[in-house]
């Protein structure tokens, strides 16, 4: 657990609802007025995925919606909706009210078709993942709509105060230990779950029955402990951490996976149909081509056939450097390649890019492909003319970053809602039906099939747009060793030579793609005229697993000498469109590390820089980081406890630099950050505050990232602030 913080004698001032700040001039009106369309446009719409089907309490049969999120402009918080799957409706029901006095988070919201914990069957709903304050000490919970159980129940104690909607809320656990990775079996008799209540250091996997799980709680007003029992203990050898995938069609199986690191994962079985399940079996595809230590599991789910339940489809990079498409059958250990892309391997359709999202139905697949930051769609139907056929499905529209949720569980295994998001919009959500598309399937120059798809709006569910927004350009450069580095690149229309803003994403195994950005992203283009770089330096994901792991450990720097390399590309190479004197550096987490990491080396060439969460003393981060999260980071950074990886990891640390950074800098962090402790932030700002003009921010009752509106509304506005006296002289506004 991390060490209490020491504020020291920093004065705070409050200037708006839940922030500290320090040393902070107060933010002119003009910037919160000007940023209105802006923050209007960013309040997407996220979906959650389809409901079940199921019947009220007095049997009549009561269609299931798809379940939308939304922050409304009167919420501090994203709340939940449903709307019919209908796009031709219009209608958008808000399910949730409650507002906590936080920035807390719904991770996840996973449909069930019913379940009879309390001796009442309460039918529909949800099993929701939520945190309290932004620790990301995930509970579980219960979401329940009174007209479809069987009684109405008295008010629980502890249930989350939601009128006027409505649904219902019971918290299922009663701990500060953390919930998540809910799986529902296919039959909805089982539900698994991860979690660290063992020892408050691993992960494991637990299962419980929606049915008949003889719980002991009863239809009272008295609250009850979710009844589970462990079916994938802990190893014993360092820090276990595992996740639930998917039951098998028959109940029989459960899939879990083993995370040691970004780069590394292994999938285990553990049969569960014995009254004691079986110790957790690791599964070792035939014909691997990569060790075992340099492969990860991104998915793995079992079919939902019948005729073949436990065919499991894998999204992994075990046969090459990027991840890819393979079935398994436990039953006859065979290995079948879908989009496999390597000499000697046979694969139904050969795909040199990363999968990035697959879902299983009854009668076919369907994933995404991440083609260098944009999203094409696929499909594969497993029954018809188009047996094994993995056929791209053409989206019309401007193209960006798409993800999508299929009906399966309503039998309409075609049926899919799309979520959008581009330079155009945050994200809306559209429908889309494969099954009339096999009517016109056509080939391309290489012979591989492909349709072309116009989708239907939900008219309610698409924020409004900014009527002059900048498409996204793919720029390459070179970095010290000949690396090409790949970055998106946003200029402002009409303008020749402009300041330019280099953002760094987080992860460091993340990535910088066509999605739709921040609000201060489109203020900065159109109203400051200030260009923006996202740069997708070494150790991003996207790029095959080489590229990911060439800023491990040792190899820390040269990420940040990729931004070096950036910097001189912009002198040399952009000379006509951007001004190398007036840069500014920015980034969140990691990448809130390389902001001040790139500063220590380049302060020179920069004219400020913004760092958001971010870590500055690699050993104190390390140490003070959630007790879940540790093994892994540390397959990632390095080891602290080994000297001379914790001397490296000292003298790389931004704190150790700071004399260094020559140029005027804002810190932004959360108060309840388990990630990233707010530590990092206080510590940066005490010293570095004694060399150059540094402004402190301090978010409360928020996590690693912001989620509350009067939280995130004051940062932009605080950022925008900043560039304009830093970046820009104010006599050019």
């Amino acid at each position: 657990m991390a060490t209490p913080v020491d504020y020291g004698d920093l004065e705070f001032t409050r200037p708006a609802r839940q922030i500290k700040a320090v040393n902070l001039p107060a933010v002119p009106q003009r910037i919160f007025d000007g940023m209105k369309q802006y923050e209007d446009a960013a309040r997407g719409f996220g979906t959650l995925g389809f409901e079940w089907t199921t019947k009220d309490s007095n049997g009549k049969e009561v269609p299931g919606g798809i379940i939308v999120s939304h922050r409304p402009a009167d919420a501090q918080v994203t709340q939940l909706y449903r709307m019919p799957t209908d796009p031709s409706s219009t209608e958008l029901n808000r399910l949730t009210y409650f507002d906590i006095g936080s920035g807390r988070t719904i991770s996840a919201f996973r449909g069930i078709l019913e379940d009879n914990w309390r001796g009442v069957r309460r039918r529909g709903g949800a099993i929701m993942v939520m945190d309290l304050n932004g620790n990301e000490h995930f509970q579980l919970w219960r979401y329940w709509e009174d007209s479809l159980a069987d009684q109405v129940l008295p008010k629980v104690q502890g249930e989350l105060d939601n009128a006027p909607g409505l649904g219902r809320i019971e918290r299922l656990t009663h701990d500060d230990y953390r919930y998540g990775s809910i799986v529902v079996s296919q039959t909805n008799n089982l539900m698994a779950f991860a979690s660290n209540k063992e020892n408050n250091k691993d992960t494991l996997v637990y299962v419980t029955r929606l049915i008949d799980s003889n719980s002991g709680a009863k239809a009272d007003a008295s609250p009850f402990t979710l009844p589970s029992h462990l079916v994938a203990p802990s190893t014993g050898e360092g820090t276990t951490m595992y996740n639930p995938r998917s039951f098998s069609l028959d109940d029989k199986y459960l899939l879990i996976m083993r995370q040691y690191g970004s780069s590394y994962s292994a999938l285990y079985v553990v049969d569960i149909s014995g009254e004691q399940a079986l110790p957790p079996k690791l599964i070792e595809l035939p014909g691997a081509t990569e060790k075992a230590e340099d492969t990860a599991f991104d998915d793995a789910v079992f079919s939902h056939n019948v005729n073949v339940p436990h065919l499991i489809y894998c999204t992994m990079n075990g046969y090459g450097d990027f991840t890819s498409i393979v079935t398994y059958d436990l039953d006859t250990a065979s290995v079948t390649h879908i989009t496999t892309s390597g000499a000697g391997i046979q694969a139904m359709r050969p795909i040199l890019w990363e999968i990035e999202s697959l879902k299983v139905t009854s009668d076919n697949i369907v994933f995404t492909v991440n083609v260098e930051g944009w999203t094409s769609l696929f499909f594969m139907p497993l029954s018809g003319s188009y047996k094994n056929t993995v056929i791209e499905v053409k989206v019309a529209w401007e193209r960006g970053w798409l993800t999508f949720q299929t009906n399966d569980r309503n039998d309409k295994p075609y049926e899919l809602t799309l979520h959008l998001t581009s330079y155009h919009s945050r994200g809306r959500i559209t429908y889309l039906d494969l099954l009339p598309l096999l009517n016109d399937i056509k080939k391309d120059e290489n012979g591989n099939a492909y349709v072309l798809a116009s989708v239907l709006p939900y008219a309610q569910a698409a924020p409004p747009t900014v009527v002059h927004e900048v498409p996204p350009t793919l720029i390459r450069y070179k970095s010290f060793d000949g690396l090409e580095v790949p970055a998106i690149y946003y200029h402002p229309a009409g303008q020749s030579v402009t300041p330019v803003i280099i953002h760094i994403h987080g992860g460091p195994e993340s990535q910088a793609t066509a999605n739709y950005r921040t609000p201060t992203h489109s203020y900065l283009l159109n109203e400051l005229k200030i260009a923006v770089i996202y740069p997708n330096v070494r150790g991003s994901s996207g790029y095959g697993k080489k590229y990911m792991a060439a800023d491990d450990v040792l190899k820390r720097e040269d990420s940040v000498k990729d931004i070096g390399a950036l910097l001189d590309h912009i002198a040399s190479n952009m000379q006509n469109e951007l001004d190398s004197s007036h840069i500014a550096v920015a980034g969140g987490s990691y990448g809130g590390y390389m902001s001040l990491a790139t500063l220590t080396h380049y302060s020179s060439k920069l004219a400020c820089g913004i760092e958001n969460f971010g870590i500055v003393h690699w050993p104190s981060f390390l140490e003070n980081t959630a007790d879940v999260r540790r093994a892994a980071r540390r397959r990632e950074y390095g080891d602290e406890t080994i000297p001379e990886i914790r001397e490296f990891l000292d003298r790389i640390s931004p704190i150790n630099n700071t004399s260094k950074i020559t140029v005027p800098l804002l810190i932004t962090h959360g108060e309840n950050d388990s990630r990233v402790t707010v530590h990092e932030a206080i510590s940066m700002y005490k010293i570095v505050s004694k060399n150059v003009h540094t402004e402190l921010i301090i978010c409360e009752m928020e996590g690693h990232g912001y989620k509350q509106k009067s939280v995130i509304e004051f940062t932009n506005a605080a950022n925008i602030l900043f560039l304009e006296r830093y970046l820009l002289s104010m006599s050019n506004l």
